[in-house]
């Protein structure tokens, strides 16, 4: 076996390969050509940012990727749960029945869109492109005229939640120790993997995890060291803050907001989901050969149904994250979003056949995006030239994919 082949089967077997090639060769690029502006905290946390909404969206519709479906409302899933949770917000609902109803909003839709597909047979690709105009016609009929709903034209404050710190602190230790329960058996087995053959995944692995976990304490110190005396006495957060709030300028600098940390969690439990669970080898048996997956017992359509439901979830959350942070909705809130997370997930790896692909490739495949975006609009480049490099991109992963797979 020559050293090209050696390097090609190598690579085949981790579907983020690709991308963490091509993210590096974007990364030294432009770190090249504009490295004053580029390499800065306040680029990185622009990249960052304006790629969680669509990172958390990418996550549910990489499931559905490797288990064969698609998703094309995921936009207009998104717009109508953000409306949804907003109408309810400022129309007196308690901001978490608001929140709530948002989420079950978004997996309804989802649900509809699975059981359409098990109970029709239809691709995915077919029955999605109307849901995605169904969906897409709710928001703009509940919206007329183009309207914006704002906020700020119903209340003067954002809603808060009153809660106990010693309640922080209990809930931040009871999911540091589920955390650690969940991922201890793949710490273990990746520092083993890690150790006989190092690999890019088992090295994210464990440094995702580890680093969670620390996160975690980190956090509960924190509050307990800021809170000082007051840890007995009723703490005042508010919501939107919690979900999208600015961290702390003199800790972090730049622009780092509270939605980059949902994302890394959400992609991180994912991931433990995909690789550590029988359900995560279920929605691989599913993508890759459903006839033979059903042979074993895999009860496939409602592997299916249950994708296209976290994928409505997630969107929701996503939508109701984004709300947080510009507290208005508009009838074309998330319209393209679903052409760009598909595109995350190809360049991270997701086969567009099924049965292959990873949450960490989709990871890096929605901050490649970011990092090119800014990039561009930091060399000056018109920002209709985007698009057109995210095609090129794009068709470069599939080629690149396919040529893997081949060896694989």
């Amino acid at each position: 076996m020559n050293l090209f082949s050696h390097w090609r089967n190598r690579l085949a077997q981790h579907p983020e390969a690709g991308a963490f090639v091509g993210f590096l060769a974007i990364f030294a690029f432009f770190s090249i050509a504009v490295p004053t502006t580029f390499l800065s905290n306040n680029s990185f946390s622009s990249i960052l940012t304006s790629q969680a909404v669509p990172g958390i969206v990418a996550i549910g519709v990489t499931l559905l990727m490797i288990s064969g479906e698609f998703d094309l409302s995921i936009g207009s899933i998104m717009g109508v749960a953000s409306l949804a949770f907003l109408a309810a917000a400022v129309n007196g609902v308690h901001i978490l029945g608001a929140a709530a109803l948002g989420l079950l909003t978004g997996c309804g839709l989802g649900l509809i869109n699975g059981l359409l597909l098990v109970w029709t047979r239809i691709p995915s690709f077919i029955i999605t492109l109307g849901t995605m105009l169904v969906f897409r016609a709710i928001a703009l009929t509940a919206i007329s005229g183009g309207r914006i709903i704002r906020y700020a034209d119903y209340s003067r404050t954002d809603p808060t939640l009153t809660l106990s710190p010693l309640l922080l602190i209990a809930g931040a230790l009871v999911l540091g120790a589920l955390t650690l329960w969940m991922s201890h058996h793949s710490i273990v087995a990746n520092l083993r993997s890690f150790r006989n053959r190092p690999a890019l995944r088992s090295g994210f692995v464990l440094l995702a995890l580890t680093g969670l976990n620390l996160l975690i304490l980190y956090l509960v110190f924190a509050l307990v060291q800021q809170l000082g005396q007051r840890l007995f006495e009723p703490l005042e957060i508010s919501f939107f803050h919690l979900l999208n709030g600015r961290l702390p300028a003199d800790l972090v600098g730049g622009n780092y907001r509270l939605s980059i940390i949902w994302w890394a969690l959400l992609a991180i439990l994912f991931s433990l989901l995909l690789t550590q669970t029988r359900y995560g080898n279920a929605i691989f048996a599913t993508g890759g050969n459903s006839m033979a997956a059903r042979a074993q017992g895999i009860k496939t359509d409602r592997i299916r149904v249950l994708n296209f439901v976290l994928a409505g979830g997630l969107a929701a959350l996503a939508g109701i994250i984004q709300v947080a942070r510009l507290k208005s909705v508009d009838p074309l809130r998330g319209q393209g979003l679903e052409l760009e997370v598909i595109a995350a997930a190809v360049i991270g790896g997701t086969l567009l056949s099924g049965g292959y692909g990873s949450i960490l490739g989709t990871l890096i495949g929605t901050t490649l995006m970011g990092m090119l975006r800014t990039g561009l609009v930091l060399l000056s480049v018109p920002a209709n030239a985007f698009r057109g490099a995210i095609g090129a991109i794009l068709i470069a992963a599939v080629v690149i994919n396919a040529l893997f797979r081949r060896q694989k």
